[in-house]
């Protein structure tokens, strides 16, 4: 029978981990995680639960998220974030792939059920979020970027029912110190990439983040947290173009 092995590259997790555990327990045949550095109980909550820990630097994304893979054993390898957990359709569909028949897919997506602020996100583009996280040992590889690390799978991609409930955001906080190290990391990017900003092309693209994620995908129905990603999403596109603007100016403040 398939086995399945779940991994995870974490920093600082210990809030987030036992929920974590509970949500891939009696699905995961081994758990994986590589830690770049906690200095909480992360690595003796791993320990005791039984999963193989591996400490390493922090290389960015693609590197932790490849050694993690390295050290996957399972037939099929899900990476899930400290915050993600799998649904209750998700885990039947889970246990249905190691139970047979084989698929002929390589890797499947998942869709993803956000959580702003404590509240489910269904409009605004979130309820319709997938992300490649499931495949077939040695099929896939993380493909190195700044932002937003990509899974490349040799093969036919498919759609795995149920979905990811992920638990984006906790506080303003939060997310204007993520905004900080993410805003960086894609003006880097997008220079690399050969893109250019000027301040007005840094406003137009922030008021469409706004407009499009409040109003043309109707956001506004999930009430002040709807109206509240969208301004913060705004925000972060209009700080990463003016860094971009900044760096074609020689300017580079890395956080």
């Amino acid at each position: 029978m398939p086995t399945l092995s779940v991994a995870l590259i974490c920093q600082n997790e210990e809030a987030n981990l036992p929920a974590w555990l509970a949500a891939v327990a009696g699905v995961a045949d081994q758990v994986v995680a590589v830690d770049s550095g906690s200095s909480d109980a992360t690595l003796e909550v791993l320990r005791q639960a039984g999963a193989v820990v591996l400490e390493r630097p922090w290389s960015g994304y693609t590197g932790q998220r490849n050694a993690a893979a390295d050290l996957c054993t399972g037939d099929w390898i899900l990476f899930l974030d400290a915050d993600e957990r799998p649904d209750a359709e998700l885990r039947q569909a889970l246990l249905a792939l190691k139970q047979g028949p084989e698929p002929r897919e390589a890797g499947f997506e998942l869709g993803f059920k956000v959580f702003f602020f404590g509240r489910h996100l269904a409009h605004g583009g979130y309820g319709q979020e997938r992300h490649l996280r499931l495949f077939r040992r040695g099929a896939g590889r993380w493909q190195s970027r700044e932002v937003h690390e990509r899974l490349v799978v040799e093969g036919t991609v498919g759609l795995m029912p149920g979905k990811v409930e992920h638990y984006s955001y906790h506080s303003v906080g939060q997310y204007l110190s993520r905004l900080e190290r993410y805003s960086a990391q894609a003006a880097r990017q997008m220079q690399a990439a050969g893109r250019r900003a000027t301040g007005l092309s840094a406003w137009g693209h922030a008021a469409w983040a706004f407009v499009n994620r409040y109003l043309l995908r109707l956001g506004f129905l999930d009430g002040f947290e709807g109206y509240l990603a969208a301004r913060l999403e705004a925000l972060y596109t209009l700080v990463k173009y003016a860094r971009l603007r900044e760096l074609a100016r020689g300017i580079e403040d890395r956080p």
